[in-house]
């Protein structure tokens, strides 16, 4: 068997041994993939009580944990991608316990669905290297909810994700992925 057989009976046993382009060469190959991202999903009593018993205008429909839970993972992903492309903005808390607590950075997440817009409030904490802390604040369904002066907002539809900023009650486009 000669010595180019030996390196296709290689490439049919394992597929990741197979030299082909990536983002940077045309001739690469796989060796590792990171798989080491952790990320935990919280909520806090505020929402799980407007969940379970809603508010002073009765049950909050729609804000049930799977789609809350869909909206921030598919969320996070967009957050995650538009913060590494440089754009300057802070939804990322560094969780230090012997440093005094500063007011947290939230996010509003804004899902687009047939009806109405799922609107959730949420805090990502930095924990330690490769661990990310998500937990959910609030959540609403509702067409006009009120975002405080200041405050990111990612917008989520079937085609585009667009973070923007309230500023003096004017949200504000800073940023807007298309897929």
């Amino acid at each position: 068997m000669s010595k180019e057989d030996d390196i296709k009976r290689i490439e049919v046993i394992n597929p990741k041994l197979v030299y082909k382009p990536n983002c940077a060469y045309m001739n690469a190959q796989c060796i590792h993939e990171y798989d080491e991202l952790k990320v935990e999903l919280w909520c806090d009593k505020h929402y799980h009580n407007h969940l379970e018993y809603g508010d002073k205008d009765g049950a909050r429909e729609g804000i049930e944990i799977d789609g809350v839970q869909e909206a921030i993972i598919e969320s996070f992903k967009y957050l995650l991608d538009i913060y590494l492309r440089g754009t300057r903005f802070d939804f990322i808390n560094y969780f230090d316990p012997k440093k005094p607590k500063k007011p947290p950075h939230r996010i509003v997440v804004k899902k687009i669905l047939e009806e109405s817009v799922l609107n959730v409030v949420m805090e990502t904490h930095y924990l330690e290297s490769s661990k990310f802390e998500i937990t959910v604040i609030t959540a609403m369904v509702v067409d006009d909810f009120k975002v405080a002066d200041g405050q990111h907002v990612i917008t989520i539809s079937d085609n585009k994700a667009t973070l923007r900023r309230s500023i003096r009650k004017e949200l504000i486009k800073i940023y807007q992925l298309e897929f």
